[in-house]
């Protein structure tokens, strides 16, 4: 099997590619991107949700909702002697609910459903007072040819009030397509 390597900007890769960059330029919209039926998105549409600030109180109710009660989300003491960490800390999966409260679109729309998350990673801890903000970006978009929807992969990258990022992850949907 033979490879190609291309080196480019990330516009110019982006374009060859027919798939978002990360650097590529972001086209915030008048319409929610999770409005739009598959025809109607663009690579690279973007919304910026937040911020959304995370409380001990959240911390606390999600570890309760859920039985994750790993010492570094409950026990101030033993988290505090935690080297990564240094006090209590924000499950990660709590910051990816958060921020999905953040972008999702409640009404009944052309989005149907979120199949998937792929490439999670948690990069910087989330104390008790710091604020989330996400941005999710069109990536790719691939009809079905034998469904009346498509899929979308959607970047996502959740920040805190330093813009220091603190999760990234895609978000795979699946799209209606305009009815013909």
């Amino acid at each position: 099997m033979q490879r190609t390597a291309i080196q480019a900007s990330p516009d110019m890769l982006t374009a060859i590619t027919g798939r978002w960059t990360t650097g590529s330029a972001r086209t915030a919209t008048e319409v929610h991107p999770f409005r739009k039926h598959l025809e109607e998105l663009q690579i690279g549409d973007t919304i910026v949700g937040g911020p959304r600030v995370v409380s001990l109180e959240d911390i606390d109710h999600f570890a309760e909702f859920t039985g994750d009660t790993f010492y570094a989300h409950t026990d101030p003491d033993a988290a505090a002697r935690n080297p990564l960490f240094g006090g209590i800390v924000a499950h990660g999966y709590l910051v990816v609910s958060l921020a999905a409260g953040l972008f999702v679109e409640p009404n009944p729309g052309p989005v149907l459903a979120n199949f998937g998350v792929d490439g999670l990673r948690f990069l910087t801890p989330v104390k008790p007072g710091d604020a989330l903000t996400v941005t999710l970006t069109a990536k790719q978009l691939t009809p079905r040819l034998s469904a009346d929807y498509g899929e979308v992969r959607w970047d996502a990258v959740v920040t805190n009030q330093n813009d220091d990022p603190v999760a990234t992850y895609d978000v795979l949907t699946l799209v209606a397509k305009k009815e013909s």
